[in-house]
């Protein structure tokens, strides 16, 4: 049965222990004296208030474990706690109205990147780095860090673990859970520190190098001008961000199997080939038709320009070097398709994943098979091993459920009064955790004139998409608060 008490206590940790987030961007705020430190002591006591509201209804647990159904709704609830709380500096501020500010802290814990702000140049360097911040701490992902550094959690631990990892499947690390978290945020923040030092070597100050390593490793892709990467004239800083935008779409895992001199998993990985594959595909068909059409003469800056949008896209970082929106439509269409590949399962990246397109592939391939061979027994196979017929359902649900949220979003966004295409590639762009998208928003616009409706259905797309649907959508079933 529920516990409603132990999910209590445990949202009210998770609170308080994002809540004391609102610190970290303390620094620059009093380094560049920019007036926003009063907005975050204001949210810091809130979310001191509210976790230790939940903490006092949670009562005495100790020596309770969450179960399976505990563990699913501390997923859930606190993620939508979490998302609601990182509003607070931006409403404080009063430079945001309540649902921009909603929006873009929904956008930020998703690692989305799609920014209700129309100009960021008003906007205090405090302000800043809190977007960077929420976008890397969403990156990885808040539960699992909590699973590294809270001990009660004990199997319950694991069930989170699982709701927040991204993918139907992952390379399993040998250590138990807690353990594996801690190597997880370990390579998350070697990855990060790597960045930042590159960027340094690009010519890009302390302050900038940090806030573009947090949204660039995090897949999120908020930066700190309207420009986004086209700001950094610089064929250097854009290659660095682009390798690691690619970084961030492979699953962290893969990394510390490589480290630990098991380089085959990672450079013979069927879901890395795949995503490399496709990227190489589509960048190319983009590159020619630029060329051909005249946009860009040069072949070698036609290709480093549609590599550039397709990984941003691909890895849903969206940030971008080139106004690809305005791009002949095959190139558009070419870097659009990609809103519905994602990065590889384990990773930071969200969208379907590369490994669901593989089993949707090959479990076509396995039907047509069966048509030729009624009586034969095709399993369907990724790296050697046999997909199981749960599995294969449950991808094929997800599929479902996918498109199905995409259409109702649609609808809902077109209801308020925008166009079609605005409205369909702007939920596209939520559920995959992209940020861009084409009609009105365009690469380099902003979801700032959006009715209040849109955004919050865009908010919720993009919660809905970072937990993969069934860890947010189950929480509203009456049977799963039954005994």
């Amino acid at each position: 049965m529920i516990n409603a008490r132990l999910i209590a206590h445990l949202t009210g940790w998770i609170v308080l222990f994002t809540g004391s987030g609102f610190l970290l961007p303390l620094i620059p705020a009093y380094v560049y004296s920019d007036g926003s430190a009063l907005w975050f002591w204001q949210s810091l006591v809130v979310s001191t208030f509210a976790g230790g509201l939940l903490l006092a209804a949670g009562g005495q647990t100790s020596g309770q474990e969450p179960r399976y159904r505990d563990s699913l709704a501390v997923v859930g609830i606190s993620w939508f706690f979490i998302s609601l709380m990182g509003s607070l500096p931006f409403i404080f501020s009063g430079l945001m109205d309540p649902w921009s500010a909603i929006f873009e802290s929904f956008s930020g814990y998703s690692s989305t990147g799609a920014s209700a702000i129309p100009d960021l140049r008003v906007f205090p360097k405090g302000l800043l780095f809190w977007r960077s911040v929420i976008q890397w701490f969403g990156g990885m992902g808040i539960i699992i860090l909590m699973v590294a550094v809270l001990p009660f959690l004990g199997a319950g631990g694991q069930i989170m673990f699982k709701s927040e990892v991204s993918g139907p499947t992952s390379d399993k690390l040998r250590p138990r859970v807690a353990q594996v978290a801690k190597i997880l945020w370990g390579m998350y923040l070697s990855l990060t520190v790597i960045l930042v030092i590159l960027l340094m070597f690009g010519g890009l100050d302390f302050f900038e190098s940090l806030c573009q390593a947090l949204v660039t490793i995090s897949t999120g892709g908020f930066s700190n001008y309207n420009e986004s990467a086209a700001y950094h004239d610089s064929r250097y800083v854009q290659a660095v961000i682009l390798a690691f935008m690619f970084f961030g779409a492979i699953s962290i895992s893969l990394y510390w199997q490589a480290l630990t001199g098991n380089w085959r998993a990672l450079v013979l990985n069927a879901e890395v080939l795949f995503l490399v594959g496709i990227l190489i595909f589509c960048s190319s068909v983009a590159a020619a038709n630029l060329v051909w059409t005249g946009t860009i003469t040069s072949p070698g800056e036609a290709f480093f320009q549609s590599l550039f949008q397709a990984t941003a896209v691909t890895s849903t970082t969206g940030q971008f070097s080139a106004d690809w929106t305005s791009w002949p439509y095959l190139a558009q269409a070419m870097i659009f398709f990609l809103f519905f590949v994602g990065g590889c399962s384990g990773s930071t990246s969200g969208g379907v994943k590369c490994v669901r397109w593989l089993i949707l592939f090959k479990s076509i391939h396995r039907a047509c098979r069966r048509m030729i061979h009624p009586r034969g027994v095709f399993p369907v196979r990724i790296q050697g091993k046999n997909i199981s017929e749960q599995t294969l359902e449950s991808v094929w649900l997800f599929f479902l459920v996918y498109f199905l949220t995409m259409a109702v979003s649609t609808l809902v966004v077109t209801a308020v009064g925008l166009d079609i295409m605005t409205a369909f590639s702007s939920s596209a762009s939520a559920l995959a955790n992209v940020g861009p998208s084409l009609g009105l928003v365009g690469a380099t616009g902003s979801y700032a004139a959006f009715p209040p409706v849109a955004k919050v259905t865009l908010s919720l797309c993009m919660l809905l998409g970072r937990l993969e649907f069934y860890s947010f959508i189950v929480i509203f079933f009456p049977e799963f608060w039954r005994r």
